[in-house]
């Protein structure tokens, strides 16, 4: 602005251009801050022009473009810790398999093995059917995965879905979510089966599927496990399910060392139910190549461990952080309170007992204050013990044998 003649009034052609390339570029200015300034400074001009004012006072709208500027750039680190967060979300969904099909395949099993009535398929609002469901009066314990069903105003029972997608921005549908109720008390169910005895379990671990010749020329076999991640103080730091398999012949195991493509086969197949003599052979080519066949298991487990190491680690350092963050608030009030108590003291408003008793106070503030850097160190150590030496432990869950639609019936 220096740049301009002051000596030039409002009133005059020449000052009342210059005023309103002034008012202008200060406007453009506080414009990419707050986005409008029409109120801030619209009486301003208008009284300069009326000769009532000589200058333009923007100190008050750039002090409040200054603050605007912060909340701005805060939000804009918000919003990307936000993006990267669900991308990350996103990124788990598809690794764990979390389709809303998937999970609601697990409630429909876990509801038929418990002897419970099935979920009905409803049509939705768009004429979809299969996305939203009617849950049924569970009764018993399960009675409890109902709860919430009720919408707290109509008192109506609304129907459930498994899609984000469907439940987003409605108050009339149910989200069943992996800590829904229902959801929860499917999925307990279902791992209890799979450590069942033998003789009381009524979920099967074993399936034969066939797939088309183009995809497979011999039989094969995939196993999903059970991946459990444990630290130094043996708690657990990560579970998933991993595949591994490979083709199976008589002779020999080949590993098949891409997990994609046993997905596709597996996705691909189609169940069957076997004849004896073929699942004999599947049973004695399994039982021939078990070691070899562990060992590709456990080798999917360490790769999948080395895999997660890097995400391990900056999981332990935001604990760090975290911690940090929270010793380092507490400081700085403990701090914040002693200066206060140590003003209260010099005050003769207060009686001997008070003056005795906020003496204690600050007396105890200052021993936990001080006690907050060797309590930063003891935290930091026992996050790390938490995290050490990471060890992988596997266990089988369900076996998939995989067989040519032209060998259902092969010989050994």
């Amino acid at each position: 602005m220096d740049a301009y003649d002051r000596s030039v009034k409002t009133g005059d052609v020449a000052g009342d251009h210059e005023y309103l390339i002034r008012a202008a570029l200060k406007i453009d200015t506080i414009r990419e801050d707050l986005g409008s300034v029409g109120p801030v400074i619209a009486r301003q001009i208008e009284e300069a022009m009326l000769g009532r004012r000589s200058d333009l006072d923007t100190v008050s709208a750039e002090a409040k473009a200054a603050k605007a500027r912060k909340f701005v750039a805060a939000e804009k680190r918000l919003q990307e810790r936000i993006a990267r967060l669900h991308e990350r979300l996103m990124e788990a969904k598809n690794d764990f398999h979390l389709s809303p099909e998937h999970i609601s395949r697990a409630v429909e099993v876990a509801l038929d093995l418990a002897e419970k009535p099935p979920l009905k398929p409803i049509a939705a609002n768009d004429g979809e059917n299969g996305s939203i469901f009617e849950v049924p009066v569970l009764p018993g314990s399960w009675g409890r995965a109902t709860v919430g069903l009720d919408h707290p105003h109509t008192g109506v029972r609304r129907p459930i879905t498994f899609d984000h997608e469907v439940a987003k921005g409605r108050d009339d549908v149910v989200l069943a979510h992996l800590n829904h109720r229902l959801v929860q008390m499917c999925l307990r169910l279902l791992r209890e089966q799979i450590w069942k005895l033998d003789d009381v379990k009524r979920l099967h671990r074993v399936v034969v599927r066939t797939v088309p010749d183009s995809e497979l020329s011999v039989p094969a076999v995939a196993v999903w496990s059970r991946l459990v991640i444990t630290g130094g103080d043996h708690h657990r730091l990560h579970e998933e399910l991993t595949l591994a398999g490979g083709e199976l012949e008589h002779k020999r195991f080949a590993r098949i060392t891409q997990v994609g493509k046993l997905e596709a086969l597996i996705t691909k197949g189609s169940p069957t139910e076997p004849d004896r003599a073929l699942f004999d052979v599947l049973k004695d080519r399994f039982e021939r190549h078990e070691d070899t066949l562990m060992a590709a298991i456990e080798a999917r487990s360490r790769d999948r461990l080395k895999y997660l190491e890097n995400t391990l680690d900056r999981r332990m350092k935001s604990e760090i952080a975290d911690v940090r963050t929270v010793l380092d608030e507490l400081e700085a009030s403990i701090r914040k309170e002693l200066k206060e108590d140590g003003k209260a003291i010099q005050l003769d408003i207060f009686s001997d007992e008070e003056l005795g008793q906020i003496k204690k106070d600050t007396q105890a503030l200052g021993s936990r204050l001080a006690r907050i850097p060797e309590e930063r160190e003891e935290e930091k150590a026992a996050i790390e013990k938490h995290y050490a030496n990471p060890v992988d432990r596997t266990f089988p869950v369900a076996v998939v044998f995989l067989v040519p639609a032209s060998q259902s019936r092969i010989k050994q």
